[in-house]
């Protein structure tokens, strides 16, 4: 796709992909790999999904937890093609963090123009500022899916959709059931300060705490505020990234997200003038970025024809219908309290099936991301960037498979072959 004055919109695509982050990102590779037309639509002005909105700050889900010092990927081909650029872009090196976690920390501009030249060379149409606001059914099918891009009324009529919205909007306007909470997890909003005294992460993040403590002890800061961190690998040159975790429920109630949004930004500004009164390391401090949406770990999930468990993860189980491996811990953030853990063995994985891919109710529709069908302590681990990735490759794949006419088990075993994955029947 070559960019000109004016880009003409493919309204009746092999596969239409609903949301430019990570997974739908990989969805518009692997569904250009199988042989389809794809569109792909977007509700922001950029692309990037939560990684680039909410500057997640560091990929999770690349490498195994391992006592080795050396990361170790858990799957290549395209998954380890993005995580080499974004590595060679953003001039980081993966780090090797307690309990044996490996993550990727990234430059969040270096993100976006990768995610840019992915959708350009992948998508035969982008729309961003696409907002998707019905969806037509007929048979267990998708017949039609209504959206305004930018302003302008649009229906495309595609042969399959991939949902990676993140927020399960198609299974939303649909009016399917879906897979639902009465609260996620807790939010975050980043964000970056330049002009930080030159001194290493250790006592940048010793000092954070410290203050932050006394603040809240003199009343000076509210509570709310003992959440505030430094983002691990981001400390260079007098800047850093800093998370500051939101204790405001996320459920589904009308209009909370404006509230969390607003209320985490006043916390942040709060913090940052108290910091720059009370210590030398924060006197000069400015605030560079401030990260244009608050981090959602988690929300409503689709209801698939596999559903991925608990169990699942924790037994490392595998799956003869893999299309994923899963490395990352569960993972719960509780509003206002430390993230809780939940490891399984060292150096093994567990696998995602194709049908945890696949809505039960439409035959047409797949999802990928925090979409899939999962639990809440399984999307805990698989909604991590790193998976995610892998998971919208592989729904793209199944959904340009089906709309093409394409055998699945084919389709399935070169979704294992690009990965680099196999299936490993228990001993």
């Amino acid at each position: 796709m070559n960019i000109s004055a004016s880009q003409p919109l493919l309204t009746q695509p092999d596969v239409l992909i609903v949301g430019g982050g990570i997974a739908g990102l990989g969805a518009a590779l692997g569904a250009a790999e199988e042989g389809a037309k794809v569109t792909l639509l977007e509700k922001n002005g950029f692309l990037g999904g939560k990684a680039t909105a909410a500057y997640v700050g560091t990929v999770c889900g690349l490498y195994y937890r391992s006592e080795s010092p050396r990361p170790r990927f858990v799957m290549g081909g395209p998954i380890k093609a993005f995580a080499d650029q974004l590595q060679a872009q953003s001039r980081t090196r993966p780090i090797s963090y307690r309990n044996g976690l490996h993550f990727l920390p990234y430059d969040r501009f270096a993100f976006l123009f990768i995610c840019d030249k992915w959708a350009l060379q992948h998508a035969d149409s982008i729309g961003l500022h696409a907002y998707v606001h019905g969806v037509s059914v007929e048979e267990r099918q998708i017949t039609a899916v209504n959206a305004l891009v930018y302003h302008q009324p649009v229906v495309f009529m595609p042969r399959t959709v991939v949902d990676t919205s993140g927020e399960a909007v198609i299974a939303r306007l649909s009016g399917i059931s879906m897979l639902k909470s009465d609260e996620y997890q807790a939010s975050a909003l980043v964000f970056s300060l330049l002009g930080l005294a030159a001194v290493d992460q250790n006592t940048i993040s010793l000092a954070l705490i410290r203050l932050v403590q006394k603040g809240i002890a003199s009343e000076d800061l509210p509570p709310d505020c003992g959440r505030l961190s430094v983002v691990p690998g981001s400390v260079k040159n007098g800047k850093a990234l800093f998370k500051l975790g939101i204790p405001l429920s996320v459920n589904d109630k009308l209009n909370q997200m404006t509230y969390i949004e607003l209320y985490a930004r006043q916390l942040v500004r709060q913090a940052i003038v108290y910091l720059q009164m009370q210590s030398e390391i924060f006197r000069d401090a400015q605030l560079e970025i401030l990260a244009p949406e608050v981090g959602i770990r988690t929300g409503p999930r689709h209801e698939g024809r596999y559903l991925l468990t608990e169990s699942d993860v924790l037994a490392c189980r595998k799956n003869s219908d893999t299309i994923t491996r899963g490395a990352w811990p569960i993972e719960k953030w509780a509003p206002g309290d430390n993230p809780v853990m939940t490891y399984f063995a060292l150096d093994d994985y567990y696998d995602i099936p194709a049908d945890a891919l696949q809505s039960v109710q439409l035959d047409n529709l797949f999802f990928a991301g925090r979409n899939i069908s999962a639990d809440e302590e399984a999307v805990a681990s698989a909604r991590v960037i790193g998976t995610s990735l892998a998971t919208g490759y592989a729904a793209g794949r199944l959904a340009a498979a089906q709309a093409l006419g394409n055998p699945r088990g084919q389709t399935i075993a070169a979704i294992q072959r690009s990965l680099e994955i196999t299936y490993t029947p228990p001993s």
